[in-house]
């Protein structure tokens, strides 16, 4: 196995994106080392011959080691693919968001990709390897009920933009993937939404709702052919920046020449917040 290509995905739990992207990987000849916090949560890559399951959970420094020392004893020290994935919302308007449940959620999102390529990075540099980290639009703009959601996107970005500097003489690139609207089960996977009855915005409360539950009738990629075409570039040879999922390239080729009190208007559209005051 040594001499085969390798890739290890984070957050490849059923029905998400991780799980899309380790059966294009494998399709493509790479072995993959699938992980999620529970090897259960991965069946529908059961099938798969040139697989490895790993329980990994990217908020958990013991956890993380012990799978880079697997995955180390496997490939002879090296790992050509890191593909930080995990990652965890929360729909909430700012005010009324809860400080414990966004702290969780940016540990995942932000802290968990710091320590999980810190913990594979000697891997990734002995094969001059890629290191690839999801982002999302909604580290592009303001989104309502997603602030702590957005920020922790954004961090992801820069985050992954400035790493990308600091990793090239060390013969290693980073991409970042900034996702649009893909189908999965992510919203499902979110926290519990539990409105405060002492909010400001209680009028408007099941428009958040339908936010929290991802109702809004937005476009949204097959997560199948998001994998593939992500892989592809992958593959490929991407570097910087690719933008993948329903709605990116509006985001990428169109959010640029949008003056800004536009963006606004376009933002709240349809959220509660374009026909309700206090």
């Amino acid at each position: 196995m040594s001499q085969r290509k390798s890739v290890l995905i984070t957050g490849c739990s059923d029905g998400g994106i991780g799980s899309a992207l380790a059966k294009a990987f494998h399709d493509k000849g790479i072995h993959v080392f699938a992980t999620a916090r529970q090897k259960s949560k991965m069946q529908a890559l059961g099938d798969l011959s040139n697989i490895t399951f790993l329980e990994l959970d990217v908020t958990s420094q013991e956890s993380i080691a012990a799978a880079q020392e697997t995955v180390s004893k496997k490939t002879n020290g090296k790992l050509d693919y890191l593909v930080n994935n995990s990652g965890s919302g929360y729909v909430m308007t700012f005010l009324d968001s809860d400080l414990d449940t966004s702290q969780r959620m940016f540990n995942v999102n932000v802290w968990g990709i710091a320590r999980v390529t810190q913990e594979f990075a000697p891997l990734l540099i002995a094969a001059k390897g890629t290191i690839v980290n999801n982002a999302s639009t909604a580290a592009c703009l303001g989104l309502p009920y997603q602030s702590m959601y957005c920020g922790s996107k954004a961090a992801v970005r820069l985050m992954s933009e400035t790493m990308a500097l600091e990793m090239k003489p060390l013969g290693v690139k980073v991409v970042t993937i900034i996702t649009g609207n893909v189908r999965s089960v992510w919203f499902s996977n979110q926290p519990e939404f539990l409105f405060p009855a002492e909010s400001y915005y209680t009028a408007i409360k099941e428009k958040i709702g339908i936010y929290s539950r991802g109702e809004q009738g937005h476009p949204q990629t097959d997560p199948k052919v998001y994998a593939e075409k992500v892989v592809g570039d992958i593959l490929g040879g991407a570097q910087g920046t690719i933008w993948r999922g329903a709605q990116s390239s509006t985001v990428r080729y169109a959010l640029p020449w949008v003056p800004d009190w536009l963006k606004s208007i376009l933002a709240v559209k349809g959220s509660g917040l374009d026909t309700w005051s206090i």
